[in-house]
């Protein structure tokens, strides 16, 4: 018997084999269907947007500063 095989017979013991139940559909489509969903813009991020769009027309030079923290 080799090491492989040793080990192999080791593990299997060690770790029994799981029964799982299958899942009662295929989970696919709805992975599918959620990517490709459109998320919704709330007013709370039209507003940070406009605050920052607004505070780099004020202060251009703070454009490389966000840049860089984003």
């Amino acid at each position: 018997m080799t090491d492989d095989q040793l080990l192999s017979q080791l593990l299997q013991k060690a770790l029994p084999s799981v029964d799982a139940p299958r899942p009662p559909a295929d989970l696919w489509p709805v992975v599918v269907q959620r990517a490709a969903a459109h998320e919704k813009v709330s007013a709370a991020d039209l507003g940070v947007a406009a605050i920052i769009a607004t505070m780099l027309l004020m202060f251009p030079q703070w454009f490389w500063f966000l840049a860089y923290h984003l």
